[in-house]
Protein backbone atom coordinates (compact mmCIF):
# COMPACT_ATOMS: atom_id res chain seq x y z
CA UNK A 1 0.00 0.00 0.00
CA UNK A 2 1.55 3.40 -1.11
CA UNK A 3 0.77 5.61 1.98
CA UNK A 4 0.50 9.63 0.99
CA UNK A 5 -0.39 12.93 2.74
CA UNK A 6 -1.22 15.96 1.58
CA UNK A 7 -2.57 19.27 3.21
CA UNK A 8 -5.55 22.30 1.77
CA UNK A 9 -8.06 24.53 2.69
CA UNK A 10 -11.60 24.98 0.89
CA UNK A 11 -9.75 27.64 -0.96
CA UNK A 12 -7.56 24.90 -2.65
CA UNK A 13 -10.12 22.26 -2.42
CA UNK A 14 -10.60 21.37 -6.39
CA UNK A 15 -6.66 21.00 -6.72
CA UNK A 16 -6.82 19.02 -3.93
CA UNK A 17 -9.88 16.72 -5.37
CA UNK A 18 -7.91 16.83 -8.70
CA UNK A 19 -4.63 15.30 -7.15
CA UNK A 20 -7.11 12.24 -5.14
CA UNK A 21 -8.95 12.00 -8.48
CA UNK A 22 -5.93 11.53 -10.64
CA UNK A 23 -3.97 9.19 -7.93
CA UNK A 24 -6.95 7.37 -8.76
CA UNK A 25 -7.16 7.00 -11.73
CA UNK A 26 -3.73 5.32 -11.89
CA UNK A 27 -3.84 2.99 -8.91
CA UNK A 28 -6.15 1.52 -6.28
CA UNK A 29 -3.47 0.39 -4.21
CA UNK A 30 -2.91 3.76 -2.23
CA UNK A 31 -4.06 5.84 0.54
CA UNK A 32 -4.55 9.82 0.70
CA UNK A 33 -4.37 11.34 4.28
CA UNK A 34 -5.35 14.81 4.35
CA UNK A 35 -5.29 17.41 6.81
CA UNK A 36 -8.34 19.81 5.97
CA UNK A 37 -7.07 23.76 6.66
CA UNK A 38 -10.59 24.58 7.75
CA UNK A 39 -14.15 23.28 9.24
CA UNK A 40 -15.48 23.50 5.23
CA UNK A 41 -13.16 21.75 3.87
CA UNK A 42 -13.75 18.79 6.16
CA UNK A 43 -17.10 18.97 5.96
CA UNK A 44 -17.14 19.23 1.89
CA UNK A 45 -14.56 16.07 2.27
CA UNK A 46 -16.09 13.88 4.86
CA UNK A 47 -19.93 13.52 2.73
CA UNK A 48 -18.06 12.82 -0.46
CA UNK A 49 -17.14 9.83 0.77
CA UNK A 50 -13.59 9.00 -1.00
CA UNK A 51 -12.80 5.59 -0.52
CA UNK A 52 -8.91 5.94 -0.68
CA UNK A 53 -8.89 9.29 1.62
CA UNK A 54 -8.77 9.62 5.89
CA UNK A 55 -10.07 13.37 6.57
CA UNK A 56 -8.28 15.40 9.67
CA UNK A 57 -8.97 18.87 10.75
CA UNK A 58 -6.47 21.12 11.77
CA UNK A 59 -7.93 22.63 14.76
CA UNK A 60 -7.26 18.62 15.83
CA UNK A 61 -4.28 18.84 14.75
CA UNK A 62 -2.45 21.93 16.08
CA UNK A 63 0.16 21.44 18.43
CA UNK A 64 0.78 24.28 21.17
CA UNK A 65 4.21 24.73 19.06
CA UNK A 66 2.38 25.08 15.97
CA UNK A 67 -0.03 27.90 17.51
CA UNK A 68 2.75 29.98 18.99
CA UNK A 69 4.01 30.50 15.89
CA UNK A 70 1.21 30.59 13.68
CA UNK A 71 0.48 34.38 13.79
CA UNK A 72 3.63 35.21 12.79
CA UNK A 73 3.48 33.78 9.54
CA UNK A 74 1.16 34.33 6.44
CA UNK A 75 -1.17 32.29 5.72
CA UNK A 76 0.86 29.99 3.10
CA UNK A 77 4.24 30.43 5.26
CA UNK A 78 1.83 28.37 8.08
CA UNK A 79 0.72 25.42 5.48
CA UNK A 80 4.48 25.30 4.90
CA UNK A 81 5.34 25.34 8.63
CA UNK A 82 3.03 22.38 8.63
CA UNK A 83 4.13 19.54 6.13
CA UNK A 84 6.60 17.91 8.40
CA UNK A 85 4.51 18.08 11.48
CA UNK A 86 1.44 16.74 9.31
CA UNK A 87 3.81 14.05 8.15
CA UNK A 88 4.66 13.16 11.95
CA UNK A 89 1.09 13.11 13.19
CA UNK A 90 -0.53 11.03 10.35
CA UNK A 91 2.50 8.30 10.42
CA UNK A 92 2.52 8.07 14.17
CA UNK A 93 -1.41 8.26 14.77
CA UNK A 94 -1.99 5.40 11.76
CA UNK A 95 1.00 3.35 12.54
CA UNK A 96 2.24 3.56 8.87
CA UNK A 97 4.90 1.93 7.54
CA UNK A 98 5.88 4.85 5.23
CA UNK A 99 4.43 8.30 4.63
CA UNK A 100 5.13 10.37 1.09
CA UNK A 101 4.13 13.87 1.27
CA UNK A 102 2.36 15.39 -1.53
CA UNK A 103 1.73 18.78 -2.72
CA UNK A 104 -2.21 19.03 -3.94
CA UNK A 105 -1.15 20.58 -6.85
CA UNK A 106 -0.16 17.41 -8.53
CA UNK A 107 -1.88 15.73 -11.41
CA UNK A 108 -1.00 12.24 -11.34
CA UNK A 109 -0.48 10.50 -15.05
CA UNK A 110 0.88 7.46 -14.36
CA UNK A 111 1.09 4.90 -10.98
CA UNK A 112 3.90 6.09 -8.64
CA UNK A 113 4.49 2.46 -7.28
CA UNK A 114 7.74 2.50 -10.30
CA UNK A 115 9.42 5.52 -7.37
CA UNK A 116 8.56 3.05 -4.70
CA UNK A 117 10.83 0.22 -6.21
CA UNK A 118 13.28 2.73 -6.51
CA UNK A 119 13.66 3.62 -3.36
CA UNK A 120 13.34 0.21 -2.05
CA UNK A 121 14.41 -0.23 1.12
CA UNK A 122 15.90 3.23 2.13
CA UNK A 123 14.61 5.41 5.00
CA UNK A 124 14.07 8.81 3.47
CA UNK A 125 13.73 9.57 -0.76
CA UNK A 126 13.74 12.91 -1.87
CA UNK A 127 12.55 14.40 -5.10
CA UNK A 128 14.94 16.99 -7.44
CA UNK A 129 14.06 20.32 -9.33
CA UNK A 130 15.51 18.94 -11.82
CA UNK A 131 17.23 22.12 -13.24
CA UNK A 132 20.40 23.05 -14.89
CA UNK A 133 21.55 25.55 -12.03
CA UNK A 134 20.59 25.15 -8.28
CA UNK A 135 18.31 27.95 -7.19
CA UNK A 136 19.89 29.48 -4.16
CA UNK A 137 16.19 29.74 -2.79
CA UNK A 138 14.43 27.17 -4.06
CA UNK A 139 17.44 24.48 -3.33
CA UNK A 140 18.42 21.49 -5.07
CA UNK A 141 15.24 19.46 -3.71
CA UNK A 142 11.46 20.14 -3.87
CA UNK A 143 8.49 19.81 -1.23
CA UNK A 144 6.56 18.21 -3.85
CA UNK A 145 6.80 14.51 -3.48
CA UNK A 146 9.18 13.65 0.45
CA UNK A 147 9.12 10.00 1.16
CA UNK A 148 9.48 9.04 5.36
CA UNK A 149 9.99 5.48 6.43
CA UNK A 150 8.60 4.77 9.99
CA UNK A 151 11.95 3.37 11.25
CA UNK A 152 14.96 5.03 13.02
CA UNK A 153 16.38 7.14 10.28
CA UNK A 154 13.33 8.46 9.05
CA UNK A 155 11.88 9.78 11.75
CA UNK A 156 14.90 11.40 13.49
CA UNK A 157 15.04 13.31 9.73
CA UNK A 158 11.52 13.92 10.03
CA UNK A 159 11.91 15.36 13.49
CA UNK A 160 14.24 17.15 12.22
CA UNK A 161 12.85 19.18 9.68
CA UNK A 162 9.41 19.54 11.59
CA UNK A 163 11.26 21.18 14.36
CA UNK A 164 13.32 23.24 11.52
CA UNK A 165 10.32 24.11 10.19
CA UNK A 166 8.83 25.60 13.45
CA UNK A 167 11.59 27.40 14.47
CA UNK A 168 11.96 29.33 11.43
CA UNK A 169 9.46 28.97 8.07
CA UNK A 170 9.42 32.03 5.70
CA UNK A 171 8.87 33.04 2.21
CA UNK A 172 12.47 34.68 1.89
CA UNK A 173 16.02 33.76 1.68
CA UNK A 174 17.97 34.20 5.02
CA UNK A 175 21.00 32.50 6.01
CA UNK A 176 20.92 28.85 3.82
CA UNK A 177 17.20 28.56 4.62
CA UNK A 178 13.99 29.45 2.26
CA UNK A 179 10.21 28.20 3.36
CA UNK A 180 10.33 24.98 4.25
CA UNK A 181 12.00 23.44 1.29
CA UNK A 182 16.05 24.90 1.46
CA UNK A 183 15.77 22.22 4.46
CA UNK A 184 15.83 19.07 2.34
CA UNK A 185 19.10 20.41 1.25
CA UNK A 186 20.84 19.23 4.53
CA UNK A 187 19.27 16.04 4.79
CA UNK A 188 21.66 13.79 2.98
CA UNK A 189 24.34 15.26 5.05
CA UNK A 190 22.96 14.92 8.40
CA UNK A 191 21.46 11.59 7.54
CA UNK A 192 21.72 8.04 6.91
CA UNK A 193 19.70 5.67 4.43
CA UNK A 194 18.70 8.97 2.29
CA UNK A 195 17.50 8.26 -1.64
CA UNK A 196 17.53 10.55 -4.18
CA UNK A 197 15.19 10.14 -6.81
CA UNK A 198 16.43 9.50 -10.47
CA UNK A 199 13.48 9.00 -12.58
CA UNK A 200 12.91 12.28 -14.73
CA UNK A 201 8.97 11.50 -14.65
CA UNK A 202 9.18 12.54 -10.88
CA UNK A 203 8.06 16.05 -11.09
CA UNK A 204 7.62 17.29 -14.84
CA UNK A 205 7.03 21.03 -13.49
CA UNK A 206 7.18 24.26 -15.57
CA UNK A 207 10.30 24.93 -14.52
CA UNK A 208 11.78 22.12 -16.15
CA UNK A 209 8.98 20.82 -18.50
CA UNK A 210 10.73 22.17 -21.43
CA UNK A 211 14.08 20.10 -21.04
CA UNK A 212 12.18 17.05 -22.55
CA UNK A 213 10.35 15.41 -25.70
CA UNK A 214 7.17 13.79 -25.13
CA UNK A 215 5.36 10.95 -26.27
CA UNK A 216 1.29 9.93 -26.19
CA UNK A 217 1.95 7.11 -24.33
CA UNK A 218 2.64 9.17 -21.00
CA UNK A 219 6.68 8.99 -21.73
CA UNK A 220 9.15 11.68 -21.50
CA UNK A 221 12.57 11.82 -23.21
CA UNK A 222 15.70 12.85 -21.52
CA UNK A 223 19.39 12.31 -22.50
CA UNK A 224 17.94 8.98 -24.68
CA UNK A 225 16.52 7.81 -21.76
CA UNK A 226 12.91 7.17 -21.87
CA UNK A 227 10.58 7.80 -18.59
CA UNK A 228 7.38 7.33 -17.42
CA UNK A 229 5.74 10.92 -16.33
CA UNK A 230 4.56 10.14 -12.89
CA UNK A 231 3.11 13.54 -12.14
CA UNK A 232 3.21 17.22 -13.49
CA UNK A 233 3.50 19.47 -10.78
CA UNK A 234 1.09 22.54 -11.36
CA UNK A 235 3.00 24.96 -9.44
CA UNK A 236 2.22 28.54 -10.43
CA UNK A 237 -0.97 28.07 -11.96
CA UNK A 238 -3.91 29.98 -11.37
CA UNK A 239 -7.28 29.02 -11.72
CA UNK A 240 -10.30 30.94 -12.41
CA UNK A 241 -14.00 30.39 -13.29
CA UNK A 242 -16.47 33.05 -14.72
CA UNK A 243 -19.03 33.14 -16.44
CA UNK A 244 -19.21 29.11 -16.31
CA UNK A 245 -15.76 29.61 -18.30
CA UNK A 246 -13.15 27.85 -16.48
CA UNK A 247 -9.16 29.13 -17.06
CA UNK A 248 -5.77 28.74 -16.45
CA UNK A 249 -2.59 31.01 -16.72
CA UNK A 250 0.99 29.97 -15.30
CA UNK A 251 1.48 33.18 -12.71
CA UNK A 252 5.47 32.71 -13.04
CA UNK A 253 6.23 30.42 -16.14
CA UNK A 254 5.46 30.59 -19.89
CA UNK A 255 4.03 27.20 -21.89
CA UNK A 256 3.67 26.38 -25.28
CA UNK A 257 1.08 24.45 -27.68
CA UNK A 258 2.98 21.11 -26.50
CA UNK A 259 3.08 21.54 -22.79
CA UNK A 260 -0.62 22.87 -23.15
CA UNK A 261 -1.92 19.62 -24.92
CA UNK A 262 0.05 16.70 -22.82
CA UNK A 263 -0.30 18.81 -18.68
CA UNK A 264 -2.61 21.52 -18.87
CA UNK A 265 -5.64 20.68 -20.80
CA UNK A 266 -5.90 17.26 -19.61
CA UNK A 267 -6.03 19.12 -15.99
CA UNK A 268 -8.15 21.49 -16.97
CA UNK A 269 -10.54 18.88 -18.10
CA UNK A 270 -10.37 17.10 -14.64
CA UNK A 271 -11.39 20.56 -13.07
CA UNK A 272 -14.19 20.61 -15.57
CA UNK A 273 -15.25 17.10 -13.92
CA UNK A 274 -14.72 18.23 -10.47
CA UNK A 275 -16.93 21.52 -10.49
CA UNK A 276 -19.46 19.89 -12.32
CA UNK A 277 -20.01 16.65 -9.43
CA UNK A 278 -18.59 18.17 -6.62
CA UNK A 279 -19.70 21.95 -7.25
CA UNK A 280 -23.12 21.56 -8.97
CA UNK A 281 -21.37 23.98 -11.83
CA UNK A 282 -21.37 23.15 -15.52
CA UNK A 283 -18.42 24.42 -17.54
CA UNK A 284 -19.37 25.76 -20.96
CA UNK A 285 -15.49 26.40 -21.73
CA UNK A 286 -11.97 25.42 -20.84
CA UNK A 287 -8.97 27.94 -21.81
CA UNK A 288 -5.52 28.64 -21.49
CA UNK A 289 -4.90 32.04 -20.81
CA UNK A 290 -1.41 33.64 -22.12
CA UNK A 291 0.50 35.72 -19.02
CA UNK A 292 -0.13 39.36 -19.99
CA UNK A 293 3.23 41.36 -19.31
CA UNK A 294 2.15 43.15 -16.48
CA UNK A 295 2.50 39.63 -14.67
CA UNK A 296 5.90 39.08 -16.07
CA UNK A 297 6.75 42.68 -14.87
CA UNK A 298 5.10 41.41 -11.15
CA UNK A 299 6.64 38.27 -11.30
CA UNK A 300 9.99 40.33 -11.41
CA UNK A 301 9.27 42.46 -9.04
CA UNK A 302 8.13 40.44 -6.20
CA UNK A 303 11.50 38.34 -6.91
CA UNK A 304 13.30 41.57 -6.14
CA UNK A 305 11.02 42.28 -2.99
CA UNK A 306 10.12 39.07 -1.65
CA UNK A 307 11.80 40.32 1.92
CA UNK A 308 9.43 42.65 2.34
CA UNK A 309 6.61 41.96 4.81
CA UNK A 310 4.57 44.21 3.37
CA UNK A 311 4.74 42.73 -0.27
CA UNK A 312 4.34 39.07 0.95
CA UNK A 313 1.36 40.03 3.11
CA UNK A 314 -0.02 41.68 -0.29
CA UNK A 315 1.10 38.88 -2.48
CA UNK A 316 -0.52 35.78 -0.45
CA UNK A 317 -3.24 37.50 1.91
CA UNK A 318 -4.43 40.23 -0.47
CA UNK A 319 -4.02 38.91 -3.64
CA UNK A 320 -4.21 35.09 -2.37
CA UNK A 321 -2.49 33.90 -5.40
CA UNK A 322 -1.50 30.75 -3.57
CA UNK A 323 -5.48 30.10 -2.76
CA UNK A 324 -7.40 30.94 -5.70
CA UNK A 325 -9.74 28.40 -6.47
CA UNK A 326 -13.93 28.31 -6.78
CA UNK A 327 -14.13 28.71 -3.10
CA UNK A 328 -12.49 32.16 -3.33
CA UNK A 329 -15.18 33.15 -5.71
CA UNK A 330 -17.79 33.17 -3.74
Amino acid sequence: MMNFCTLFDSYYIHKGIALYLSLEKVTENFHLYVMAFDKKCYDRLQNYGFKHMTVELVDNFETPELLDVKATRTKAEYCWTCGPSVIYYFINRYNLCSLTYLDADLYFMNSPQVLFDEIDKNSVALSEHFLDEESPEGGKYCVQFVYFKNDVDGIAALKWWRDSCIDWCYSRYEDGKYGDQKYLDYIPERFSNVYIIKNRGCGVAPWNMKKYKYFSNGELEYNNIRYPIIFFHMHGTSICMKNNVLSLKTITYDIDNLQKEHFFLPYLELLRSIYKQFFNITIKQIKIKDRPISQQLYSKLKSKFRKNGLARWFYYDVLKVRYNGYESKK
